[in-house]
């Protein structure tokens, strides 16, 4: 795949980097429609491109009634929306998508919730939004920089996530300018992030959604839930549940053999490692911030815990490296957040502060 995405980007340099049109931005339809060679390459390289392959930021341009969306916000309702997007810094796709804001707790909690974006099948620029046309963005609850620190620290959680194993969301970091039609808000450019979609997800790993309340977790496949408890302990979150399927999804392989589901943990903004300042943990826990660990797995063998916790520990420079290549975070932000990390991978190095505070720790 990147062999043939790597001749994608050699010969759209040669269709559209001329001395003359240097530095221009092309438009995709028009290329698709006029220039043959063009057509040909987009057309056979298609369905390998990905948006959730490559680290480059991408820059959007986001057109719709902001207004509306914030006043209806819990209408449940799409509106009209321009979606631009460049790709590779020299073509840009314009679409004509629906937008709707999701999520329960940050419709009440933000002033301009997350949004899906909803792309139509039969104008899908990527092979695969054909089937995936519906994107989840994460964007800044309120305006400000810590709010946008916040959705960075998400997004670099999730990254994390896709460090530890397979079985997690990827996610894509965005620089959107938000165009109001209402004229009731000024013109803004700030980070968000698109996050995949669990059926997606779940394609990658030969495997379904499956949407069952009330499964235990000693019910799902215990490895993959080590490793889950494990990561849901180092950022500092509490905010899940599998049996309530809260801030959880399921997925379970194809293979009849292996019918145990998967673990898939996703929405992080109550936990330490963001620690928004809205953010409060349940009083049932015991703790005063969410930026205190409290370990919330049931209790399983100890050798999964085990051998996640060699996992961890096995991964931990690819982690810390996520933060030291970030040119984004604020330096409070980073330094914070480091220290962070520093406690959980201290307390997992120490046998004795891993027994007691997590294999001694359990439900």
């Amino acid at each position: 795949m990147r062999i043939r995405a790597c001749i994608f980007l050699f010969s759209l340099f040669l269709i559209v980097h001329t001395n003359k049109l240097n530095a221009q931005i092309h438009d995709f339809d028009s290329l698709i429609s006029h220039n043959k060679a063009f057509k040909e390459i987009a057309e056979r390289i298609g369905d390998t491109l990905d948006l959730y392959n490559g680290s480059e930021i991408l820059k959007v341009t986001l057109i719709s009634d902001f207004k509306n969306l914030v006043k209806r916000k819990y209408k449940n309702e799409y509106q009209d929306a321009v979606f631009k997007i460049i790709l590779y810094d020299t073509v840009q796709v314009t679409r004509n998508i629906k937008i709707v804001p999701r999520g329960n707790v940050r419709k009440s909690t933000c002033f301009i919730p997350p949004i899906k974006l909803n792309f139509p099948k039969k104008n899908a620029f990527i092979k695969h939004m054909e089937s995936f046309d519906k994107l989840k963005m994460v964007l800044d609850c309120k305006r400000g920089e810590n709010y946008e620190q916040y959705v960075l620290s998400e997004y670099y959680a999730y990254k994390i996530q896709n460090i530890i194993n397979n079985y997690s969301l990827r996610a894509r970091l965005l620089l959107v300018t938000y165009i109001d039609q209402s004229g009731k808000f000024k013109e803004i450019t700030k980070y968000a992030f698109i996050l995949e979609s669990i059926s997606q997800c779940a394609e990658r790993q030969n495997a379904i959604r499956i949407e069952t309340k009330h499964i235990k977790d000693v019910n799902t496949n215990v490895q993959v839930l080590a490793d889950a408890y494990l990561y849901q302990y180092l950022i500092g979150n509490t905010d899940w549940s599998i049996p309530a399927m809260h801030n959880i999804y399921l997925i379970k392989s194809k293979d009849p053999l292996n019918q145990n589901p998967y673990v898939i943990p996703y929405d992080f903004d109550y936990a330490g490692i963001v620690n928004a300042n809205y953010a409060v943990p349940d009083e049932l826990l015991g703790i005063e911030s969410v930026r205190e660990r409290a370990y919330r797995g049931v209790c399983i063998g100890n050798n999964q815990l085990l051998q996640s916790r060699t996992l961890f520990m096995d991964k931990k420079k690819e982690i810390y490296q996520l933060y030291e290549k970030d040119t984004l975070l604020s330096k409070n932000n980073k330094r914070s957040t480091i220290y962070y990390l520093d406690e959980f991978f201290e307390l997992i190095e120490n046998e004795n502060a891993f027994k007691r505070n997590v294999l001694q720790s359990c439900r």
